[in-house]
């Protein structure tokens, strides 16, 4: 079956950034596997584009960290080393410790709506792109709730390379043990208690705790 992300694009207005997005989408499902090449001329013939957008798309992607160029310019799907691992992981558990101690002192009742209906809607799916999805807007809503301006930017630059480490994290750990829905709404259900409790110091540690437990238990 063709990935919906790979039909072919209707003509419209920024070309490029609809590739770009097309493309993320890809990868993140994994119709695009790591390492995968991505060469432009076939993919803008896949999109039905010219290879103008397909190369701006690139470009904006390896700006992400979602792909990468050869010395010979060539793109492939990015492969993360065990380094690239370690920098996403200490950065995504020290900004989300932080939001979580800030949310918890800021937390108002809309606040803890919106993170239960994020916490619903992936009760309700059983795809697991979508499902992983949710659970970075799950994270994304923490950090928005935290309302500190700088601390947003810097998760919004980590954003892309944590959806592809996490999409890639759950689809190895769901073939494992068939346990990821379960295993993560639990966890967030449990940080949203404690960030309901308005104590800092414990959201905090929370969230630490929650960003390296898949980690901890060699799912990297």
């Amino acid at each position: 079956m063709t990935d919906p992300a790979l039909s072919r694009i209707r003509r419209g207005v920024s070309l490029s950034q609809v590739v770009a997005d097309r493309l993320r989408r890809a990868i993140l499902s994994g119709a695009f596997p790591e390492g995968a090449p991505l060469p432009e001329a076939q993919t803008a013939a896949r999109l039905g584009v010219s290879r103008v957008p397909v190369r701006e798309a690139l470009v904006e992607l390896e700006r992400r960290g979602l792909v990468e160029f050869d010395a010979h310019g060539r793109s492939r799907v990015k492969s993360f080393t065990e380094e690239d691992v370690a920098e996403i992981l200490g950065l995504r558990a020290a900004l989300q410790a932080m939001a979580a101690g800030l949310a918890a002192s800021r937390l108002t009742p809309q606040d803890v709506g919106r993170l239960e209906s994020l916490l619903a809607r992936a009760a309700r799916t059983h795809d697991l792109t979508k499902f992983s999805a949710l659970d970075s807007a799950f994270h994304d809503e923490i950090v928005a709730i935290a309302r500190h301006r700088r601390l947003s930017r810097a998760w919004t630059d980590l954003r892309s390379q944590m959806d592809l480490w996490l999409a890639r994290l759950h689809r190895r750990r769901e073939s494992a043990r068939h346990d990821v829905r379960p295993v993560t709404l639990a966890s967030h259900r449990e940080i949203v208690e404690v960030l309901k409790t308005r104590r800092p110091e414990a959201a905090a540690r929370r969230l630490r705790k929650h960003c390296g437990g898949l980690a901890l238990e060699g799912f990297l």
